[in-house]
């Protein structure tokens, strides 16, 4: 049986000051959302809102 949840196969890391990390959570947290689940959302959002569609991009799942 396969997953309807796609596989993230690349990891991406920043830092980040504590109270942005804690501001991400509230966030998430208030969509009942994970943290990484709120931040791929959020990215996504602000590549299209640049002209970018993420699902475009050679290599995209």
């Amino acid at each position: 049986m396969k997953s309807d949840r796609p596989a993230y196969d690349t990891l991406v890391q920043i830092k980040t000051p504590k109270s942005f990390a804690n501001a991400l959570d509230a966030a998430a947290n208030s969509r009942l959302m994970s943290r990484s689940d709120f931040v791929r959302a959020t990215l996504a959002d602000r590549l299209r809102a640049d002209g970018i569609d993420p699902n475009s991009i050679a290599g995209a799942a």
